[in-house]
């Protein structure tokens, strides 16, 4: 096969532009430090660093997710803590409050400290994430959960709905509880339903009425007179005892008639004869052995928590043989009047947040959990890209010194050949 000068000066040509090609590419990757510039490099290889950055940029996402469902559920738990403590305060305080030496102005300085507490806690309950959604106002995030209306009653104006991030591809997480659930659906040990600011204003006006209300009134005399102070007409429960006896009664009473009162009093077996004045509306009581005679455990109908001012109750004044009274008047309450019956619902409601901030702190446990796992797999994936992506720069740097050289002495043996002629043959 005859080959020309021609051809041969452009096969050569050619090869040098291969080889010079070649050298940039090594070059670029040295450069770059990546093994795979262009999907031709290694068509193979490329597809799989593709399919495992996607998995990069997942598990990214599930990290991000993982820390703002741990920033929410820690700062839920601060501010279960702060209403637990507030409740924690609340208790102490009802404690001080029902001792009997307190006057009207040291309960009236509790009970301002009550208001205060329920400011902070309305406060705990409008926290905002870092990026300005309220925590605890379901999916309306936007919206403030709760607020004071015009009677000085907190509504709760989000929803039900409870925002949930992937922890993985498989896990869901609760990053949020809503409010309702929090604040407002407390069950009572008397199964009665109410909610945290509630119960505050509960114990705060228990507080403020204390003064001029009795859990139990006493005629130390063995005798009394009693009316009834009746806007709740229904079924009236109280008990009576005097000397050793005691009697429950359970009566329907519509308004302020206390006849049905005096037969139950008289047909039951305490040795007290009941007799009525001024129109039926005032029961005087007389004690046969001139026992004490003492009226509590009031059950009034339709009321289940304190009132700001109470709209039904029985009034007991002691009297003397003549008629005279006896010392000041006492009205009896609704037992739900009282600071004694508001400890118990303020115990329920401590377990209450106890509760909730247990199932956050599980929650919270559980993120940690999954960010381990999703960091402990970044870095076996980052493994992965790079023993496919990152270049080994001694190999490349001594594949290209190798090229250069083969590049330069194919260079200096073309120009070497294209120098001869014939009459360099001759001698």
């Amino acid at each position: 096969m005859k080959i020309s000068n021609r051809l041969f000066n452009d096969q050569q040509i050619n090869q040098f532009s291969k080889n010079m090609e070649n050298i940039q590419k090594i070059q670029s990757r040295i450069s770059s430090g990546k093994n795979i510039i262009f999907a031709s490099d290694d068509p193979v290889g490329a597809v799989e660093l593709s399919g495992l950055k996607d998995v990069t940029g997942r598990i990214d996402q599930f990290l991000k997710n993982a820390n703002l469902a741990n920033d929410r559920l820690q700062l839920m738990d601060s501010t279960l803590e702060g209403a637990k403590d507030i409740f924690i305060r609340c208790n102490e305080l009802a404690i001080q409050a029902s001792n009997d030496v307190l006057g009207v102005g040291d309960r009236e300085a509790i009970a301002l400290e009550f208001d205060e507490l329920k400011k902070e806690l309305l406060s705990l309950a409008n926290v905002q994430d870092s990026g300005g959604s309220f925590i605890y106002a379901g999916f309306k995030s936007q919206t403030q959960p709760f607020v004071t209306n015009s009677s000085g009653l907190v509504e709760y104006k989000g929803d039900r709905g409870v925002l949930n991030l992937n922890l993985s591809e498989t896990r869901l997480v609760e990053s949020t509880i809503d409010g309702a659930t929090v604040f407002q659906d407390i069950v009572t040990s008397d199964g009665v339903s109410t909610d945290l600011f509630a119960a505050i204003d509960n114990v705060s006006r228990s507080i403020r009425t204390a003064n001029s209300g009795v859990e139990e009134a006493k005629a130390d005399t063995g005798m009394a007179k009693v009316t009834l102070t009746n806007q709740n007409p229904g079924t009236y429960s109280f008990t009576i005892t005097s000397g050793q006896k005691s009697v429950d009664f359970s009566l329907d009473i519509t308004g302020s008639d206390l006849s049905d009162v005096a037969t139950a009093i008289n047909a039951a077996d305490l040795d007290i004869t009941a007799t009525l004045e001024d129109s039926n509306k005032t029961l005087k009581l007389v004690s046969d052995f001139a026992y004490d005679i003492d009226w509590g455990n009031v059950e009034i109908p339709n009321i289940d928590k304190s009132q700001e001012t109470p709209t039904s109750f029985f009034t007991l004044q002691p009297v003397d043989a003549s008629d005279s009274n006896i010392g000041n008047a006492q009205q009896v309450y609704d037992f739900d009047q009282t600071i004694a019956s508001r400890l118990d619902e303020l115990v329920v409601i401590q377990n209450h947040l106890a509760n909730q901030r247990a199932k956050v702190g599980a929650r919270i446990n559980s993120v940690e959990r999954q960010q381990d796992i999703m960091t402990e797999r970044k870095v076996l994936v980052e493994k992965d890209v790079s023993e496919l992506a990152d270049a080994d720069l001694s190999e490349l740097v001594t594949e290209l010194q190798s090229m250069m050289t083969s590049q330069e002495a194919s260079q200096k043996a073309f120009v070497r050949i294209s120098q001869l002629n014939l009459f360099d043959m001759i001698s």
